[in-house]
């Protein structure tokens, strides 16, 4: 359900994707970008049959192909490939590199049973991908409309590529930033997983929480800080957080994942709810400092979150700033406004930067800020690459201490559960 709602998101802005048809074959110019599909294109018209065979056995497993660029060791060429059958009228790339059209056409080679894109990517990138097979020519239906669509029809992972993560395939180029905490180190000690019901007065609703425990100190009468992280529970932060401790690069900390109650429930609770936000101040946070050993200033808690969760960070330390001290924003989604009342489409109504301006009108708050957004997420009509940056801008104006970086990558976790690590040292680190 996660995927499908990130690339509907990702399918309201896409224009049309050329049909193209079990005829088609471009022509041998610069139509083919990768010299290896060059080259196997030059054999097949040599009737080497045996050329495109050999192509296939070589290629499982390895896909994509990256291939360097002559005189540029800063980029290479990435090359997209799908094995069709004898049904696929069409194929399409959901991701990559952002670009006007979010839905992005695979050429076919000649006539053979091989589609391709290449495009040209930094050596830094880290970014994920899907393939939709047959899908529409032109994606105008409403929020809805395409998640029905994707139910009927869901994108695939490329099944070349063993690079997976959740329902979709991932690359990382040379020179992509490393990600050393992310694989459990042999012989540490792993905290304490458990999950609550929490009975929210103002909410007048349970909510399920997932809660983790770095593995204990030596010294039993320390404090931990309180992570406060929304979507819920993560393995991969689990494990960063256990190799974390182990390295005494972090204190110990809890860690309380709020979990959603749906893709619906997550919108209304995220996108800047005030009732939500006082859930978090009022309700949970008391009840955590009361239960866990956990400092109850505001300079020892965190409120966590990407994407959707990454703005309502922000948004709870603008409105509860007694509470959450500090704030980790992973692409924050801040091309939504405040208080929005329900989900409604990006196009409707919405305009850029309000969170901004309540931050530029607000006094300087007792705040400290972790904040990132990665290179390739411009999906118009809205940047939410240059929304984060106008929210650095206005931070960075009002005097507020932010630790702010960008990756070169998109909107998906497999950019944010390395930098996490990054982040709650920045945010932990002693001033």
């Amino acid at each position: 359900m996660k995927l499908f709602c990130t690339t509907a998101l990702l399918l309201l802005f896409a224009l049309t994707a050329p049909h193209l048809t079990a005829g088609t074959a471009p022509e041998l110019s610069a139509d083919i970008a990768s010299p290896q599909l060059a080259k196997l294109a030059k054999e097949l018209l040599a009737v080497n049959t045996q050329a495109l065979d050999t192509f296939w056995t070589q290629l499982q497993g390895k896909a994509p192909l990256i291939e360097p660029i002559e005189g540029d060791p800063r980029h290479c060429r990435v090359t997209f490939i799908w094995r069709g059958t004898n049904d696929i009228t069409r194929v399409s790339m959901i991701r990559g590199l952002p670009g006007p059209n979010l839905l992005k056409p695979l050429a076919r080679l000649l006539n053979t049973d091989l589609w391709f894109r290449t495009e040209i990517h930094s050596t830094e990138a880290r970014f994920q991908y899907v393939f939709q097979i047959n899908g529409p020519e032109t994606v105008t239906m409403e929020l809805p409309a395409i998640m029905e669509m994707l139910e009927r029809n869901p994108p695939r992972p490329d099944p070349l590529n063993p690079h997976k993560l959740g329902n979709s395939s991932y690359v990382e180029l040379l020179h992509a930033p490393m990600q050393p905490w992310l694989k459990k180190r042999r012989g540490i000690p792993s905290g304490a997983i458990k999950s609550e019901k929490f009975k929210s007065q103002l909410l007048k609703a349970e909510r399920p929480l997932t809660i983790y425990q770095t593995p204990p100190p030596r010294d039993d009468g320390v404090r931990s800080w309180l992570v406060i992280a929304f979507d819920g529970a993560s393995s991969a932060r689990n494990i960063t957080l256990d190799n974390l401790t182990d390295e005494a690069k972090i204190p110990p900390m809890v860690v309380i994942g709020v979990e959603n109650l749906s893709s619906q429930s997550r919108q209304l609770d995220l996108d800047c709810s005030d009732d939500f936000a006082a859930f978090l101040a009022t309700e949970l946070v008391p009840w955590a400092r009361r239960t866990f050993r956990v400092y109850d200033d505001p300079a020892h808690t965190i409120v966590a979150g990407t994407s959707l969760g990454g703005k309502m960070a922000a948004y709870c330390g603008l409105k509860h700033s007694d509470v959450f001290g500090k704030v980790l924003s992973q692409s924050g989604t801040f091309i939504t406004p405040p208080r929005q009342e329900s989900p409604t489409p990006i196009w409707e109504g919405e305009s850029p930067g309000l969170l901004s301006v309540q931050f530029a009108h607000s006094p300087r708050l007792p705040l400290e800020f972790y904040i990132e957004v990665g290179r390739y997420e411009t999906t118009l009509p809205f940047s939410p690459l240059l929304e984060t940056r106008n929210l650095r801008n206005v931070l960075e104006a009002k005097g507020y201490p932010i630790t702010y970086s960008e990756f070169v990558g998109d909107h998906s976790e497999v950019c944010w559960r390395g930098s996490f690590a990054d982040a709650l040292i920045a945010l932990t680190a002693e001033r």
